[in-house]
């Protein structure tokens, strides 16, 4: 194993969707609400139309509040554009990364997201990476094929010599047939990322 490949959602970064939502509100209609039109929607995980890069924060609320007719407006404003204020790097995994880097192994980050996100946290730890694939720049989201492919091609990477590190089962389901090594790992869990790395032989016990 040669590459070690990192998602940045619930792996370096954690989104405790409950506690975040409880920032902005404990109305039980409200909570509903932002689970299935905001976080849900096809503006953001639905369809990913954030993270492709083809709308903004402000777009999708838009969107998003035309679609409901308006029924929670400020709401959906407010909570778009402040709830990243609620993510926390996990500087567990941070470390893990560092220790990755000193044995010699090349780092790689696969994410979906946006230039919010980016702006807000990738960029501060983006020189840990021997290479990034951001889907809002690219215009493509995982699970499906073309990103991935897109990063083997730029780093020119061996598949067989790489290890995925992801929370979403379908997104290592698609690694996986592309022969890309790894498995789901418990989202937000440093001690399942280490398991995974001794599985593959990358840590030692």
């Amino acid at each position: 194993m040669k590459n070690i490949i990192f998602d940045f959602g619930n792996v370096i970064i954690r989104f405790d969707e409950d506690n975040i939502i409880s920032k902005f509100t404990n109305d039980p209609k409200e909570i509903e609400f932002i689970k299935n039109e905001i976080i849900n929607s096809p503006e953001w995980i639905g369809n990913g139309l954030m993270d492709t890069g083809f709308i903004s924060h402000e777009d999708a609320a838009s969107l998003i509040n035309d679609r409901t007719n308006n029924k929670y407006n400020e709401l959906v404003n407010i909570f778009l554009q402040n709830y990243q204020k609620y993510m926390i790097l996990n500087e567990n995994v941070i470390n893990i990364i560092k220790l990755l880097k000193e044995k010699g192994y090349k780092i790689y980050m696969l994410s979906n997201t946006n230039e919010l996100t980016y702006n807000n946290f990738i960029y501060k730890i983006k020189d840990l990476f021997d290479g990034l694939v951001l889907s809002y720049e690219i215009n493509m989201i995982k699970p499906y094929n073309g990103i991935y492919n897109y990063l083997l091609n730029k780093y020119n990477l061996k598949p067989e010599e790489s290890l995925f590190i992801d929370d979403r089962l379908d997104n290592m389901e698609t690694a996986n047939k592309l022969g890309i090594n790894g498995r789901k790992i418990i989202p937000n869990s440093e001690d399942d990322i280490k398991q995974v790395l001794k599985e593959y032989g990358v840590l030692n016990d």
